[in-house]
Parts: structure tokens; C-alpha cells; sequence
């Protein structure tokens, strides 16, 4: 867009009259641009310029700032909610007209700033598309550079992989076994030796010392690989492959290149390198739609230099070359990801000191923003061997080499030279195999009281005792924790063995979980009562009166048989307890406290005769011995059939009792109550109006 010759065209005050108030827009043609200019009140403040051939668009402030803001954002100018139209933003007719004849638009309800957004719509689309086919094009062609991978790397990490391992694999169908070196059939008999499933053999044909192989047709084994080599004069490259060797006929090895990082040279780029992920049709770098992952594996040795040199991890060179040379195995991504000087040398000693196991397990720990972290259990700060491993014991050092541990022994073998213990090879071994780490035997409970090789001990005979063999080391011992941790909060004494190690875990375990359920249930109860307490005082404050109400009740409601037995409360405390015990409304709902002050309905608690003090119903009663609502825990009505007899009895008792006060508290609490349900239907609250007709009793 010519933005000079479009600043050179004068502003165009818009036509008409009553231009100076409100939003006022003059339009004009120029070189092939339709000009809009907006009016404010009558102050020019904004221009939007649109190329009536492409769509390409600008927009010009007071100050001749430009962005290229598209007509509807140049206009609302950060008033989203404004809508760009004609009756918004008006136009004389005679500039209506040459704007809709300049974009083409031969119908006569057209919208000018409508048309004017679809033009420029569809040129920031056909931009998009540019720009995206030329990113395109940019990543095809970077990746078009990158070689094939050539014979040597294939035999190198078949030999890896591999080694010069052989098969000679049998097929059942005529006796015979082939070899994956030559890939020639030759008879049991000929080969001078037994053929015996995993049993070594030589073939006949080529003398290849082969494995026989008896169960399977083929077989198949898979690795990763990582190459680093030069590019470019801008760039190094790192490589990420899958690797499997399959057997079958012969042996084969195939990669397939999963991931690509561009290791940028010197300051052209603002990172120190990009990744490009294989996709359905190709490569990109804008996504990563299979979850690709760069995964533990070998180094080619060859190029590592040469793909290094200049970026911003030029300092690995010299120790990944020795990595790759030793055959050892890391996630190479991650690895050179920290370029500090302390993480480098710490590596270099893991790699000459043939720590192969820790070497790949530390790799993984890299973080990719942060490094090696101080919270791991290597010291990178660390000035020799042993103030890296953090252990000051070399036999120790020397055993962790010899048994190529990875972390979680260098953790154990750190815990042994602090505490001046020794932990045997099976105790390790044993921990590895159950998947106790040593991180969570030192936070346990149990190690506060048992050494490393008394807590297997004591798993071993819980596993084979307690649980008859059906539940792993590791699943017993959380169950152990968990019952260290109920004991300890059961205020038992843990320094009692037969407290902190039960012969019956099982058993022991159960009777902890009772236990503690009941201590919780009580502490509920407390809680709940004392809540119970504060909310009845609160409504005795508001409903002053209601204890002599009940008091003067009681001698009309309460009755009993031999089954069941109904009682008064003494006080609001006593309805609210009720209903935190059996988890329904009453209590919580003032509406109650409010019919019992106006005589429209009482509460009463219906019991089993063997359980008085045992919460079982709730009961709502009128004055005249209807019952409005029965209400059993959670709302629900247990043995209602067998309950419904005594509430009928009961109702006959209690007109014998009434008064003549009692029968107007019935009359009045009949007429509300009707009122009440005429309420509900004219809400049309079907669900409560239902419950309260099915709950209803009335006095026959």
C-alpha cells in the first residue's frame, strides 16, 4: 500500500448537513483507493484506506501513525461492542453511491461497510495462504538438505544393538532351521550338535555361531539412536531415530527418524535451536501431533564435533564423543540442555567411570528450562568423585560401579555412608524388585523403627501370612504405613514392638481402621452437637417461648406401646440434634420454629421401644392430630408399612386429649395448610407437593 500517496490526498469533510455532531464518515476515490475518512463531532480523527484491487487495507490516525487494523477494528478503535454500520457511521448518498460503484456492488440494500469487510477478509485469508505456503516451502526445503543416513551409522548401531547376535529359527513344517546370517534352510542333522531351544549352534553353510530359536518364526528388537552432524554454515543438526532389528529370514536393521533439532550457529537466531517433528506428509516445526518424545538411546560417535561447533552447546563436544565411543546410552536432548560448567564435568565422570546406569538415569533428569537440579542426588559442584556422589566411602563408589546402579541405589548408598550402615546386595535387590525406593523408606513411619533389611523381613512374612501370598511387598507395605499412621494418631505406644510391628498386619490393620472410624464418628457427633447448640440458640433468640410451648404439649403427645413410643422435645436444641442426625430439613429450616410459636404444627420424635434414645422418625403434627410430614434418616421411610398402624393409634389418643383451644389451633392450622398446597400447585412444584400428599394423615 502507498501509504504517502494516500497521506498526500486532502481529508474530505463529510456532505450534508448536522455533520458536526456524533459520527460522521466522508468517503473519496484516489489511485485506485477508496478513502474513508471518520468525523467525530466534527473533528477529523481517523482515516481507513482500502485497495480496491487486492483488499489490502490501512488505517491513519490524527498523529499519522499507521497500522494496518482492518475496517471494523480502525472504527470501534477499542469499542468491541460498537457494530460498524451505515446507521452508526452515516454517508451522504452521492459517497454511497461511488463507494458501492467502486467495490462493485449493483444491488441497493447493500451495507458499504459490510462489503468493504467481506473484500478485506478475503485478502487476509489469501494472505494467510501466502504466507503459510511460503513456510511451507521454507521448512521443505531446509529439510530436503538434511542427508540420508548412510551405510556406516546402519552397521553401528546393528552392531549395537545386536552385537553379532544370529538365529538359526526353526520351521516346524519340514524340520529344518534357518539362518538369519546367510539366510539359508539346513537340517537338524547337519548342524553336528543337539538343536535345543536357546541352545547355541553353528551353521552349517556360512559357520555363523547362531542362538536356535524354537518358539517363534521371527524375532525383534528396538532401540534409539541420536546423530549430531553439521548442516549448514548456519546450523548443526540433531537427529532422533527409532531403531529395530527384526529376524527373520536375515537380519534386518530399520530406522525411522522421528525428530529433528536445528542447532543454530553463532547470533541468527534468537534460539539456540528449533524442533521439527515428522508429521503424516512430511516435517514441521508448528506442531507435534503424535506426541513425539526424544527417548534414551546410543550416540553415533562420528560428526558430534562437527554439529556442535558454533552453537550454543559447543562445550559437550569432547564428552559426548567419549560417551558415544563407550557405547553408553542417555537422552541426548535432554542432556545437553544444561551447558553449565559443573553439570559437563560431573557427566565426564560418570562416563570414565563407567557409571553407565546412572549416567542414562541422570540424563533424564534434565530439565529443560532449569538444568540439573540441586534437589537431585548428584552434586555438580562437587570438586572430585566423592563430593559428587555426595558418599565418602569409595568401596561404596566402587560397588555402585561394579553393580551399574542407577539413582535409587546411589540414594541407598548415600543413606548407608551417612548413617555408617551397610545394606547387602539381596536387600538391594529386593527393594528394586518391589519398587520401594530408598526416597520412600526414608520418609516412612516404618524406618523410624526398622533398618532396610528388618522392614523386607517383616514384609516378606506379612505378604506370605497375612495376606496368603495374594498382595505385593509394596501394596503390604502401604498398608503398613497407613497402619503406622492410624496407630500414631490413636495416641498408641510406638515404642512398643508389639504396637509398631504386629505379627498380623491384616488383623491388626482392620481393628486400627475400626477404631479410628469410631473416634472420627464421635468427633462428628461432638461437632455436629455443638453445632446443634449454636443453631438452636440462635432460634430460641429469634423464637422466644418455644421451650414453655413444648412443655405445655407434652402431656397431650407423648404415647407408647410395646413397639413404638413418641416423645416431646424439651427444646429447639433437641429438633435441631434431631435433624443433624438423621440428615433431613428439620432443624435447619426456621419454617418450623415459626408453626410451632403459631400452634400450626408441633414436632415429635418417633422411637422404637427397645431404642428411645436412638433417632428413627421425625414427625410433624397439627394441633387436631394430622400429620403433615414423617421423615426417617435421609428422608427415607424405613418399616413405614409397620410404623403407619401406631401413628393411626396415636392420632386417636391425641383427640381424646384436645381442648377447646386445641380444636381452633386445628381449624386454623387446617386452613394454612391448604393454603400452603395451593401455593405449590400454583407454582406448579409437582416434586414437593407430591412428597407432602404422600406424607399427609389425616385424623379418621
Amino acid at each position: 500500500m502507498k501509504r504517502k500517496q494516500i497521506e498526500k490526498v486532502a481529508v474530505k469533510r463529510p456532505e450534508g448537513k448536522g455533520w458536526k455532531k456524533g459520527k460522521r464518515v466522508a468517503a473519496q476515490l484516489s489511485g485506485g483507493y477508496l478513502i474513508l475518512d471518520l468525523w467525530s463531532d466534527g473533528t477529523w480523527i481517523y482515516r481507513h484506506a482500502v485497495d480496491l484491487q487486492t483488499g489490502e487495507y490501512a488505517s491513519c490516525d490524527m498523529t499519522g501513525l499507521w497500522t494496518q487494523e482492518n475496517l471494523n477494528n480502525a472504527f470501534a478503535r477499542g469499542e468491541y461492542w460498537i457494530f460498524i454500520d451505515e446507521e452508526s457511521f452515516p454517508l451522504s448518498k452521492k459517497e454511497r453511491e461511488l463507494a458501492l460503484d467502486a467495490l462493485k456492488v449493483n444491488w441497493p440494500d447493500a451495507d458499504v461497510y459490510e462489503r468493504i469487510g467481506s473484500l478485506e477478509r478475503e485478502y487476509s485469508r489469501e494472505r494467510r495462504d501466502r504466507k503459510e505456503d511460503r513456510r511451507v516451502q521454507r521448512v521443505n526445503d531446509l529439510m530436503d538438505s538434511v542427508p540420508d543416513v548412510c551405510k556406516p551409522v546402519m552397521e553401528w548401531i546393528s552392531g549395537q544393538v545386536a552385537g553379532s547376535l544370529h538365529y538359526a529359527i526353526w520351521d516346524k513344517t519340514d524340520d529344518t532351521y534357518q539362518c538369519t546370517a546367510c539366510g539359508q534352510s539346513f537340517a537338524a542333522s547337519s548342524a553336528g550338535a543337539k538343536m535345543k531351544h536357546r541352545g547355541d549352534a553353528i551353521c552349517p553353510l556360512c559357520g555363523q555361531a547362531l542362538t536356535v530359536e524354537k518358539r517363534r518364526s521371527s524375532l525383534q528388537r528396538k532401540a534409539s539412536l541420536t546423530l549430531i552432524h553439521g548442516l549448514d554454515e548456519k546450523r548443526g543438526i540433531q537427529r532422533h531415530f527409532d531403531v529395530t532389528v527384526d529376524w527373520e529370514i536375515f537380519r534386518v536393521v530399520k530406522l525411522h527418524e522421528t525428530i529433528r533439532c536445528m542447532l543454530h550457529k553463532g547470533a541468527w537466531s534468537m534460539q539456540p535451536c528449533e524442533y521439527y517433528y515428522a508429521q503424516h506428509d512430511g516435517w514441521d516445526n508448528k506442531g507435534n501431533p503424535f506426541s513425539l518424545r526424544w527417548k534414551t538411546g546410543y550416540l553415533y560417535p562420528e560428526g558430534v564435533r562437527e554439529g556442535l561447533e558454533g552453537t550454543a552447546y559447543h562445550a559437550w563436544a569432547d564428552v559426548l564423543q567419549h560417551i558415544a565411543a563407550q557405547g553408553m546410552k542417555a537422552n541426548y536432548d535432554r542432556i545437553i540442555a544444561d551447558t553449565r560448567k559443573g553439570f559437563i564435568g560431573t557427566v565426564e565422570y560418570l562416563a570414565k567411570g563407567r557409571f553407565r546406569r546412572l549416567l542414562e538415569e541422570t540424563s533424564n533428569e534434565v530439565n529443560y528450562t532449569h538444568g540439573y537440579g540441586s534437589w537431585n542426588a548428584l552434586d555438580i559442584s562437587g570438586r572430585d568423585i566423592c563430593a559428587v556422589m555426595r558418599i565418602r566411602d569409595m568401596q561404596k563408589i566402587n560397588r555402585l560401579r561394579q553393580e551399574d546402579g542407577g539413582n535409587d541405589m546411589l540414594e541407598w548408598m548415600q543413606w548407608a555412608d551417612k548413617a555408617g550402615k551397610r545394606i547387602g546386595s539381596d536387600v538391594l535387590s529386593w527393594y528394586g524388585r518391589s519398587g520401594i525406593t530408598n526416597a520412600k523408606y526414608r520418609s516412612s513411619r516404618a524406618s523410624r523403627r526398622l533398618s532396610p533389611e528388618q522392614l523386607m523381613n517383616y514384609l516378606n512374612r506379612q505378604v506370605t501370612e497375612s495376606y496368603g501370598g495374594k498382595r505385593k511387598a509394596k501394596a503390604v507395605f502401604e498398608t503398613y504405613e497407613d497402619y503406622l499412621s492410624m496407630s500414631e494418631r490413636l495416641g498408641k505406644d510406638m515404642s512398643d514392638a508389639m504396637v509398631y510391628r504386629p505379627r498380623e498386619l491384616k488383623r491388626r490393620h482392620g481393628e486400627a481402621v475400626e477404631e479410628n472410624n469410631r473416634r472420627i464418628e464421635a468427633e462428628r457427633a461432638r461437632m455436629d452437637k455443638e453445632q446443634a447448640r449454636k443453631d438452636a440458640e440462635r432460634m430460641e433468640e429469634k423464637y422466644p417461648g418455644s421451650e414453655a410451648i413444648l412443655a405445655a404439649i407434652k402431656p397431650k403427645y407423648e404415647y407408647g406401646n410395646g413397639r413404638f413410643r413418641i416423645t416431646v422435645p424439651h427444646s429447639f436444641i433437641d429438633i435441631v440434634s434431631e435433624g443433624m442426625a438423621l440428615h433431613h430439613c428439620v432443624g435447619h429450616t426456621e419454617r418450623y420454629f415459626d408453626r410451632i410459636l403459631q400452634h400450626e404444627t408441633y414436632i415429635c420424635f418417633l422411637r422404637r421401644a427397645e431404642e428411645p434414645e436412638k433417632p428413627f422418625y421425625t414427625i410433624e403434627v397439627e394441633p387436631g392430630g394430622t400429620i403433615r410430614q414423617h421423615r426417617g434418616m435421609y428422608d427415607e421411610e424405613p418399616d413405614i408399612e409397620e410404623v403407619k398402624p401406631f401413628l393411626r393409634e396415636w392420632q386417636k389418643e391425641i383427640r381424646k386429649r384436645m381442648r377447646e383451644e386445641d380444636h381452633e389451633h386445628a381449624r386454623l392450622s387446617a386452613v394454612k395448610r391448604e393454603q400452603n398446597l395451593e401455593e405449590l400447585r400454583r407454582k406448579n412444584n409437582t416434586r414437593v407437593l407430591e412428597a407432602l400428599m404422600e406424607d399427609l394423615m389425616e385424623v379418621v
